[in-house]
């Protein structure tokens, strides 16, 4: 296997005080990106730098779809609208209170997946729900902890990434097996993992291989794991902040590293090659 890289944004300025927070990828609608400029956040869509009328201390900024975006912050007492979509012009359509202790955000056409680190799971309101799926006007469609009996407690969700349909694989804290989740239906499969990869922080999986980063064992490590087979492969590094893309982009991972933005495509053919019963979630 081989991993390419491109970077899609770079912030080249010496002269301007500009700190790069979060970014977005997708083959369909292009990149995003947020961050703070003299201490005011503004958003980046394509090249065209928008300013939201919000307040956001840590920003996460997602595509909902090609005409609006979401930005949100991952601190909230609870309470507080803390969850925007924005559109292409920097006007806020709507918002909601996604909860405090954000870990991280995925997107699908079921709607706004959120996942919380401890903070969050052990504070009060709805992230205590360990992840929660949303409808896009802020209403709650999937509850976790409240709607799976037979489950891992999560106590960190560590890395989330989309599946086909309207499935979501995650990564939990403290059980760290790889869980592939379907909130329709409700069912949830759930795979042990080589020793080697707990505590990794970023996820993505595509057709029969889990791909995982940034273990506790190995810092910004690659590797790929040949799902139910114990079949562990090093396949390279990713420096910086890592996360997992859904199967609907070419490439697999996005990391932010200093003042530049990059997808990771893994080179596998053999990703689709063959199908095996434990992915009927799909």
């Amino acid at each position: 296997m081989e991993v390419v890289t491109s970077t899609f944004y770079s912030i080249v300025s010496e002269r301007s005080r500009i700190q790069l927070m979060d970014a977005d990828w997708s083959d369909r609608y292009g990149w995003l990106a947020v961050q703070k400029h003299h201490n005011r956040v503004e958003c980046v869509a394509n090249g065209v730098v928008l300013h939201p009328d919000v307040t956001v201390r840590v920003p996460i900024i997602r595509w909902v779809g090609s005409e609006r975006f979401l930005l949100a912050d991952a601190r909230s007492d609870g309470i507080r609208h803390n969850v925007f979509l924005v559109d292409l012009y920097g006007k806020v359509q709507h918002s909601f209170c996604g909860g405090d202790g954000i870990e991280d955000i995925a997107v699908g056409r079921e709607g706004i997946w959120i996942g919380y680190f401890d903070e969050g799971v052990f504070g009060k309101g709805i992230s205590a729900e360990g992840l929660v799926l949303f409808r896009l006007d802020g209403s709650p469609i999937f509850n976790y902890h409240s709607h799976l009996t037979d489950r891992p407690m999560i106590i960190d969700c560590y890395a989330i990434c989309k599946g086909r349909s309207s499935t979501l694989w995650l990564f939990p804290y403290s059980d760290f097996s790889l869980i592939h989740l379907d909130p329709c239906t409700k069912a949830m499969k759930r795979y042990e993992v080589p020793e080697s990869l707990r505590g990794s922080t970023a996820l993505c999986v595509r057709g029969n291989y889990a791909y995982f980063c940034n273990s506790y064992h190995a810092k910004e490590e690659l590797y790929s794991w040949d799902i139910g087979k114990g079949e562990l492969e090093k396949i390279g590094r990713i420096h910086g902040a890592v996360r997992g893309l859904g199967p609907k982009e070419t490439g697999h991972f996005i990391s932010i590293d200093g003042d530049s933005a990059s997808v990771h495509t893994i080179l596998n053919p053999m990703e689709y090659e063959y199908s095996v019963s434990h992915f009927a979630l799909y």
